[in-house]
C-alpha cells in the first residue's frame, strides 16, 4: 500500500505543476494565466493602457473599463507601493471620464486619505467637487467642497477656478450669460 502511495502522490503533484496556465474555478469557469505578482499587474496596466491610449480619435469604453479594473486590481494586492497613489489618482479620472462619478470620488478621497500631501492631493480634491457638482447635481455639497479646496490649498493653481465655480454653481446658462451681459452693461 505504501508502495502505491509514492507512485500516486508523485504523479498527482507532477499532474498538477505541469506547464499548464489554466485554474479551475468552482464554478467550472476556467480562468488562463491568473495574475498574481505586481509585475504582471504593472504589465497588465500598460497594457491596456496601449489599448485604451492608442487610438486618440475613439474612445473604447470596454478598453476603459479594464484599465479601471487592472488600477483596482494593483491598488488592491499593492496599495503599499508608492506608485499605486498614482494609480489611484488615475482610477479617479478614468473613473469620472467613464461618467462613474461615486467611483471617481472613492479613488479621490481614497487618495487623500492614504496620503494627504501626495502632489495630486489637491487636484483629487478639487475634481471631487466639480464630480459633486457637474455630475451628481449636489450644487450646495459642491460649494462646500470648493472652498475646502481653496482653504487647504490656498496656494493652489485652481484656487480661483475653484472661487468661480462657488459663484456660478447651481445656476442655468442663461443665468450665467445675463450676469456677464449685465457686468459688461
Amino acid at each position: 500500500m505504501r508502495k502505491l502511495l509514492y507512485i500516486i502522490i508523485p504523479s498527482i503533484l507532477l499532474a498538477s505543476c505541469s506547464g499548464d496556465a489554466e485554474i479551475k474555478i468552482e464554478s467550472g469557469e476556467t480562468v488562463e494565466n491568473p495574475i498574481d505578482t505586481e509585475g504582471e499587474r504593472v504589465a497588465e496596466i500598460d497594457k491596456h493602457s496601449e489599448i485604451l491610449f492608442s487610438d486618440s480619435l475613439n474612445f473604447n469604453a470596454k478598453s476603459a473599463n479594464d484599465l479601471l479594473a487592472a488600477y483596482e486590481e494593483y491598488i488592491r494586492h499593492h496599495s503599499f507601493e508608492a506608485v499605486s497613489l498614482d494609480y489611484q489618482f488615475k482610477a479617479g479620472e478614468l473613473a469620472k471620464a467613464l461618467n462613474k462619478p461615486h467611483i471617481a470620488i472613492k479613488h479621490f478621497n481614497d487618495l487623500r486619505d492614504r496620503k494627504p500631501d501626495h502632489e495630486k492631493a489637491g487636484l483629487a480634491l478639487f475634481y471631487k467637487a466639480m464630480i459633486i457638482g457637474d455630475m451628481l447635481h449636489e450644487n450646495e455639497l459642491a460649494k462646500k467642497t470648493y472652498q475646502e479646496f481653496i482653504d487647504t490649498y490656498p496656494d493652489h493653481p485652481f484656487v480661483e477656478s475653484a472661487k468661480a465655480s462657488i459663484e456660478l454653481q447651481g445656476k442655468s446658462l442663461d443665468d450665467i450669460v445675463a450676469g456677464f451681459e449685465e457686468k459688461n452693461s
